[in-house]
């Protein structure tokens, strides 16, 4: 698991630093956001984002196996369409397939975060918990709604509230995330200080005192004959 961690980093830090040149680039001049060059850049990030995502989803996989390996399973569905449109005459036209990667890439990823929390948290904070689901949710079906084409923000009023929404889901995850940080912090304490203690029974006590008391006793004749 730490090889395939290893690999994973190193892949997303690679294709970040190609990322990070092409746009470098493009501030002097270079062609980057047309043709080929494009397609690359937004495969690179593509390929960045999604190992960056699987590695926090090894640690789901550790805690929450199912789980898991059913976020990695929506990632690659939605890197594979995203390829898909990448390397295609898609990239360029409107059409259902693209929106449909869209709506599946913010599922995804929606599940993902809910899932990482939920792996981290537990039954605990369920207070924090549920809040958070909720308004992932509800910025999921926004955002799944405008990629589908319907004009949400000609509404009074939404803009505002997808926006409010957006701030409020932030806040939820950075809170979730330090919370959780700090949770497994404790639990490590909590297993380093059960490594370091053996509780044993009465009956198994008296009996390593008695073979104590008896191997001093074999020492003090040991010492005795050497005199």
């Amino acid at each position: 698991m730490e090889k395939t961690k290893k690999t994973l980093m190193i892949v997303s830090l690679s294709t970040l630093a190609i990322c990070c040149i092409m746009l470098i680039l493009a501030v002097f001049g270079v062609k980057i956001f047309d043709g080929v060059p494009l397609r690359l850049l937004l495969i690179f990030a593509t390929i960045c984002v999604a190992t960056g995502i699987s590695i926090n989803e090894l640690a789901v996989i550790n805690r929450k196996k199912v789980l898991g390996f059913v976020g990695i399973g929506l990632l690659a569905l939605s890197v594979l369409m995203a390829f898909v449109i990448f390397c295609s005459n898609l990239l360029v036209t409107e059409n259902v397939f693209n929106r449909i990667t869209g709506i599946v890439s913010v599922l995804s990823v929606t599940f993902i975060i809910i899932i990482s929390i939920y792996s981290k948290l537990g039954k605990s904070l369920l207070g924090l918990q549920i809040p958070t689901y909720v308004a992932f949710g509800a910025l999921a079906i926004l955002l799944s709604l405008l990629i589908g084409g319907l004009h949400l923000f000609d509404t009074k009023g939404m803009l505002e509230v997808f926006i409010v929404l957006g701030i409020v889901c932030f806040g939820l995850l950075i809170a979730s995330t330090i919370i959780g940080a700090k949770k497994k912090s404790s639990d490590i304490d909590t297993v380093n200080s059960k490594v370091k203690t053996i509780t044993i029974s009465l009956k198994e006590y008296e009996t390593l005192k008695e073979e104590n008391k008896m191997l001093k006793e074999e020492l003090e004749k040991l010492k005795s004959n050497n005199r």
